[in-house]
């Protein structure tokens, strides 16, 4: 992600992430998948340290038929953010805004969830700020397969800490 010129302010000033380097998901009409990923903070000095791991599960349902892979990171607007996160179990509702970004860093195209709407922002960089959706803003970067999917998808988080 660190290549994506659009994410790029998000790592200067996101109180941190939490990030997914490979994302699996299989799907014939119900969907599955998962990945392992890392939770890094800024600490007062403004350097970021690794403080745990998370599990990321996922599931769909309507219409779905593939193999893909992809690269997912959650960036967290503040503390707050974070501790919600972290707090155990955390998940993401059909309503979540996800940003798809391609494997040049120069688009994006921009999913708002329930509502329905969508943006894609060219090499142009018509839009260069997605914002924060109740805190978080998600990014993916798919990496190979293909997928069929018209599903409502819902992902669920697990953290644990590391310990000293």
């Amino acid at each position: 992600f660190r290549n994506q010129g659009l994410v790029n302010k998000y790592f200067e000033k996101s109180y941190g992430w939490a990030a997914f380097p490979k994302v699996g998901k299989l799907a014939f009409i119900v969907g599955v998948g998962g990945a392992d990923g890392e939770v890094y903070v800024k600490n007062e000095s403004g350097v970021v340290q690794k403080v745990g791991n998370s599990k990321l599960a996922l599931v769909s349902g309507g219409w779905s038929l593939g193999l893909t892979i992809f690269s997912e990171i959650i960036f967290f607007e503040n503390e707050e953010a974070y501790q919600r996160f972290i707090k155990g179990n955390f998940e993401f509702e059909v309503g979540a805004k996800v940003h798809v970004l391609n494997a040049g860093g120069d688009a994006a195209a921009r999913t708002t969830g329930s509502g329905g709407s969508a943006s894609i922002t060219g090499a142009s960089g018509q839009v260069t700020d997605f914002g924060y959706h109740n805190g978080m803003a998600t990014f993916v970067l798919p990496k190979m397969g293909a997928m069929f999917d018209v599903s409502a998808q819902g992902q669920k988080f697990f953290y644990e800490a590391l310990t000293a």
